[in-house]
C-alpha cells in the first residue's frame, strides 16, 4: 500500500496541480465554443462523457475546480454543412497555480462528420489522457521547470 501511494505521489504533479489531486482522478473543465454547430458540441458532449468513464480523469464544471482544461473552439459551418460536419480547433492546458498564464500541453485541428462523433470524441479524450500522461513522466524525471531558478 505504501509502495503504491508512492508511486503516485512521485507521478503526479502536485506543484502544478495541487496536492489534493493526488488520490482522486484528474479533473477536466470542457470549454466549448461551438454555437450554431450541432456537430461540435455533440463531440463536447461525447468528451465530457468520456471523462466521466475515464478511470485517470474526471470532468468538471468550472475551472476554478479544474486541473486541466479541454478548449474546443468550432468553425462557423455553412448552411449546407450544418448537422453535417464540424471543423474545430483544440488545446489542452494544465491549470498554473502560481502564475497568470497555464501550461500548453497540446493543441490541433479536427474535422469530424455527423456519423463519426463518438469516434471523435474518443479520439480526443485519448489525447488529453496522452497530455496528462506525458505532464506527470516529464514532471517524475524532473523535466518539467515552471519557476525561475
Amino acid at each position: 500500500m505504501r509502495m503504491a501511494l508512492l508511486t503516485v505521489l512521485l507521478l503526479v504533479p502536485i506543484d502544478v496541480i495541487g496536492a489534493e489531486q493526488v488520490e482522486k482522478r484528474v479533473p477536466v473543465v470542457v470549454n466549448v465554443q461551438c454555437e450554431g454547430d450541432t456537430v461540435g458540441q455533440r463531440i463536447a458532449f461525447k468528451v465530457r462523457e468520456g471523462l466521466r468513464a475515464s478511470m485517470s480523469m474526471q470532468s468538471t464544471p468550472t475551472y476554478q475546480e479544474s486541473a486541466l482544461q479541454f478548449t474546443i473552439v468550432c468553425l462557423d459551418p455553412d448552411n449546407d454543412e450544418q448537422s453535417v460536419v464540424s471543423r474545430y480547433s483544440y488545446a489542452i492546458t494544465a491549470k498554473n497555480k502560481d502564475g497568470y498564464y497555464d501550461f500548453l500541453l497540446n493543441h490541433g485541428l479536427g474535422s469530424c462528420g455527423n456519423n463519426r462523433v463518438a469516434s471523435c470524441a474518443e479520439g480526443l479524450v485519448a489525447d488529453i489522457d496522452a497530455a496528462l500522461e506525458h505532464l506527470k513522466e516529464t514532471y517524475a524525471r524532473g523535466e518539467f521547470k515552471y519557476k525561475r531558478e
